[in-house]
Parts: structure tokens; sequence; C-alpha cells
């Protein structure tokens, strides 16, 4: 996959881990698959499913080291009381933050919540025209 280094989101990483040369190898990894969940849904979808992501991984972090579903289920339960359906272009967002969080997990620094973080904030700056 290309990068687009142009996407918005693509600007949101630089200013959070500088130049692309410099970013940790995962950065490179989870971006593509941040990029599908923004192109996929859209900025205002994106932002609903990127914040159901960033409270499961809260979840997840705040119960380590005790019994619990994991990732995948915390998520489900925040997107099922968002009411989110189910259609292909949410079934990709789903595949990409179960990948993204896969590869978070074998490359933990700087973490899945600083580039959800950067997605999210490309959404807003999508959403949100900028003043001219």
């Amino acid at each position: 996959m290309t990068n687009d280094m142009g996407h918005p989101l693509n600007v949101r990483l630089r200013e959070r881990f500088g130049d692309e040369a410099d970013w940790p190898e995962v950065t490179g990894l989870i971006a593509p698959y941040l990029r599908i969940v923004i192109d996929a849904l859209g900025p205002g979808d994106a932002v609903t499913f990127l914040t159901a992501v960033r409270h499961a991984l809260d979840e997840e972090e705040s119960r380590a080291g005790t019994i619990h579903l994991g990732f995948g289920a915390h998520l489900w339960a925040r997107l099922e009381a968002a009411s989110w359906g189910n259609s292909l272009a949410k079934t990709s967002a789903w595949e990409a933050a179960l990948t993204m969080h896969r590869l978070a997990v074998l490359a933990p620094e700087p973490g899945l919540g600083a580039h959800v973080d950067a997605a999210l904030r490309a959404c807003l700056s999508l959403r949100v025209p900028a003043a001219g």
C-alpha cells in the first residue's frame, strides 16, 4: 500500500512523530490501517469509531493484570452502545482496528492510543473547514 503523504492523517502523524523517515516502524505499519478507517467511514463516522477504539484501549489498559475479554470485546461493547450497525465500510474499519491493535501489541511503543489520537485530530480537521 502506498502512502498518501498529503492525507490529513499523515499531517497529524508528522506533527506527533516527526518526519516519516524517523517514524517508529510500527507507525509506518499502522498508518495505512488508520487511513482505511478514515477513508472508508468518512470523518464523521470515523470519529465515532476511533473514539470507541480509544475507549476500548483505555478499558483494556485499566484492566491489565486482570481477567477480561480483551480489546475486541471492549470495542464491540462500545460500538454496540453507539448502535453501530453493519456495512462493508464498517467491517473494514473493524478489521483494521484489530490489525492495528495486534501490531501495537507486538511493538508497544509509542502505543496505539497515540496513533488513534492523531487520527482523531485528522478527522476533526476534515470536519471543520479551516478559517480563511
